[in-house]
């Protein structure tokens, strides 16, 4: 057994549902104010078992309606509500707020054919899962802004030094000639060489001279050979 507050353009499908799955319908509402409907009703809500909501049928602003289901649902924990929410975005801030608040029959679907599917989906034993309307938890903004504001630094900064990133790039892009390396470096070594054997020449006829000049014999003996 089941109550639905809905306009006309949905409760002949309501209708139409409830007689496939051979449900009672004890009572219809169209547009209504639901807090004061909850306190003010002579119907025993005891004896349904769902409750469909239309949500283009309450009255006053969302907050209202948010907190008028919320109530509701403190008051008879043990009725499922179903809320028929068409054109409605999945994270219109009604939505979002009634999946955090554990409604998670929640149908936005536009096509008629999908209503219906989702419709008896809702009535059925199990119900819309918490996982099937994981669609309608509230999305962290903030985060997402954070991340966005962090590539803009990155790009600015990109742009502001476009001269140091050109500098890198042509100096990876440059090849290394292998072949002068090697030629100068031979040419390095020859020169090291030749300045060695240059110190060592002169080292020797230094201390040649140094003999000569301080041994009288041998000096006396190469004055009589250039004579």
């Amino acid at each position: 057994m089941l109550c639905y507050i809905a306009s006309n353009s949905t409760k002949d499908l309501i209708i139409e549902v409830c007689k496939k799955l051979q449900i009672t319908i004890l009572s219809q509402i169209d547009e209504v104010d639901f807090l004061q409907y909850i306190k003010e009703t002579k119907v025993n809500f005891k004896l349904i078992k769902c409750i469909i909501i239309d949500l283009k049928c309450l009255k006053g602003t969302e907050e209202n309606q948010i907190n008028a289901i919320w109530y509701f649902k403190e008051l008879y924990p043990n009725i499922r509500i179903i809320i028929l929410a068409t054109g409605y975005a999945n994270q219109n801030v009604l939505l979002t707020s009634l999946y955090e608040k554990g409604i998670y029959n929640i149908i936005n679907a536009n096509e008629v054919e999908k209503i219906r599917e989702a419709l008896e989906r809702g009535l059925s034993e199990e119900g819309i899962s918490k996982k099937e309307a994981k669609r309608f938890k509230k999305v962290d903004v903030v985060k997402a802004k954070k991340t966005n504001r962090f590539k803009e630094i990155i790009t600015k900064i990109k742009h502001k030094h476009p001269r140091k990133t050109t500098k890198i790039e042509n100096k990876q892009e440059t090849p290394v000639n292998t072949s002068v390396y090697f030629f100068t470096l031979l040419i390095r070594s020859i020169t090291k060489l030749v300045e060695l054997i240059g110190a060592i020449i002169i080292f020797g006829l230094t201390s040649l001279g140094l003999t000569i000049l301080f041994n009288e014999p041998l000096r006396n003996m190469i004055f009589q050979l250039l004579h």
